[in-house]
């Protein structure tokens, strides 16, 4: 198995949020701590562009594909993982209820 360094592997987006991380051991994405190198703020359209498709994959009723689609769009810009972590520790915006077999039932509050 190979070694997880934050040299070599994405970080969790869960993880440092206020609920962390509910995969745990089993996340394939790094929970060591990463470089908080300053993140460039995106032009105004695309945060906005950032922010829907962001909102888009919490929509979704699939925890674990919710988590995959989440991770996705924080490997794909920095500023966007920030932006899920806000969205992430916002208890006011969502509550997640994990069920059986991976179900999810995402509630806004």
């Amino acid at each position: 198995m190979e070694v997880v360094t934050p040299g070599n592997a994405e970080p969790c987006v869960f993880v440092s949020s206020l609920r962390g991380c509910a995969k745990g051991d089993g996340c394939r994405f790094s929970h060591l701590p990463h470089s908080e190198d300053s993140i460039t703020r995106p032009r105004k359209a695309r945060r906005q562009h950032m922010k829907e498709r962001i909102l888009q994959c919490f929509a979704g009723s699939n925890f674990d594909a919710m988590q995959e689609a989440l991770q996705q769009e924080a490997q794909r810009h920095p500023y966007a993982g920030r932006v899920i972590q806000g969205y992430l520790n916002k208890a006011s915006f969502i509550r997640f209820d994990k069920c059986g077999s991976g179900e999810l039932a995402v509630i806004s509050v």
